[in-house]
């Protein structure tokens, strides 16, 4: 019965420790979504002005300079690019990059149908927003490249943390279900002992006094009486049958 009590514990906080990681590293991608976003709607905002003023997407200028100086304000942050829908790089925070986009920033674009995306595939680990004009036409997007190995470590250390956590609760409930187990058992077998006592005390009154004592008392008590009730009617009986039978 310990055993099962340990196993029940064990599967019922390590269950419960499973749900509050997955349940951390869901809004762990949320919150992360929702910062790098912050920061590609300023970006978007510039876009949208020089819209206004009649530029074409690839005639401004000052945008890269714009998405370098974004870049700074969050240390998540590790570069900022914008590409057309066909994956076409055209704005970058870092010089030197040029080229496609990864495929999966793609298809991540694709499936988000005009929201905010989130790619965790190693370096090439961002978060997105379509860039739309007046229309609502997505003309291009900006992908905010951020550290899949810093968010790793730190759901590494969440992880162990609530490993931690999960085994001092698991010791702690298993240590406890135990002793309450052992003193209802202990509870039980007394109980058990009284009515077996009650049940061959030939004192009836002594019998239902110890059969009260049980857990069961009540039912055990009727139980005697009835049981008293019905050897005393055999007796009488037999005794009737033994005084017939006498010439």
């Amino acid at each position: 019965m310990v055993l099962v009590a340990a196993i029940v514990c064990g599967f019922a906080v390590g269950m419960a420790g499973l749900l509050n990681y997955f349940k951390y590293h869901s809004t762990a991608n949320r919150l992360v979504t929702e910062r790098l976003v912050v920061t590609g709607r300023s970006v978007e905002t510039v876009v949208h002005l020089s819209l206004d003023l009649g530029l074409e997407l690839s005639e401004i200028t000052t945008l890269p300079e714009t998405l370098e100086r974004e870049r700074g304000t969050d240390d998540l942050i590790q570069g900022i690019d914008i590409f057309d829908n066909d994956g076409r790089l055209l704005y970058s925070s870092d010089k030197s990059r040029s080229g496609n986009v990864p495929e999966a920033w793609l298809q991540a674009a694709a499936a988000a149908h005009g929201l905010d995306w989130l790619v965790e595939d190693g370096h090439a680990s961002a978060a997105g927003m379509p860039l739309k004009n007046s229309f609502g036409i997505t003309l291009a997007h900006v992908a905010l490249r951020f550290s899949h190995e810093r968010l790793v470590n730190e759901n590494t250390a969440v992880a162990r943390e609530l490993v931690a956590t999960s085994f001092i609760i698991f010791v702690l409930a298993t240590v406890v279900a135990s002793f309450a187990l052992v003193g209802q058992l202990k509870r039980l077998a007394r109980g058990v002992t009284a009515a077996e006592t009650a049940l061959t005390t030939a004192d009836e009154t002594r019998a239902i006094e110890l059969a009260g004592r049980t857990p069961f008392g009540p039912a055990l008590q009727r139980f005697i009486a009835n049981v008293r009730g019905v050897e005393r009617e055999i007796a009488t009986l037999s005794n009737d049958l033994e005084r017939g039978s006498t010439p």
